[in-house]
């Protein structure tokens, strides 16, 4: 049985702390419905825009708050795409490692070793997470840390199958 083109991409993906031994399976990241906000902000940008030609005409207040505007919204996007961007989980045949941008310069890395994952559950919630399939994969571990969300990610019964695979065989990725 052939593998899919997300996985093939997997078996070349490195990462810092990476193990001797240990193969990525597959490195999932955020929904891209996540960046949807950026969306918000432009839609509302442009009805600011069209509210100060309305109100003002073209004048200098107008290319000013127009180009404050646009600089605010190019600099909010980047920002946002860098946040979602730079979060990454990945699925190795060792353990699960969530890297989370949480701030510009603040990032937290959490893992479970494959071997002490005690209980996997999915959960998708809402309208919006059932309409675009996307969900939350919760890992307890029988560490002092307890458990390790993969959250908001694309087809979640999927990954917690492909976790659950990697239990119980182990030795075949190894």
């Amino acid at each position: 049985m052939g593998k899919s083109n997300a996985l093939q991409e997997a078996e070349d993906f490195d990462f810092r702390g990476r193990r001797e031994n240990e193969k990525v399976v597959v490195v999932v990241k955020y929904h891209a419905w996540l960046l949807m906000p950026i969306v918000y902000i432009w839609l509302i940008a442009f009805a600011l825009m069209a509210g100060s030609f309305y109100l003002f005409g073209a004048s200098k207040v107008t290319s000013i708050a127009i180009t404050v505007l646009v600089v605010s919204c190019v600099l909010n996007t980047v920002y946002r795409w860098f946040i979602w961007n730079a979060g990454n989980y990945i699925i190795t045949n060792q353990r699960v490692i969530r890297i989370e941008q949480l701030s510009l310069f603040n990032r937290e890395i959490s893992e479970a070793e494959i071997d002490r994952i005690q209980e996997i559950s999915t959960e998708i919630r809402g309208p919006i997470h059932t309409l675009f399939g996307f969900g939350t994969v919760k890992i307890q571990t029988a560490s002092n840390t307890g458990k390790v969300d993969l959250e908001d990610i694309t087809k979640p019964y999927d990954i917690q199958q492909i976790i659950a695979g990697i239990q119980k065989s182990p030795k075949d990725l190894a």
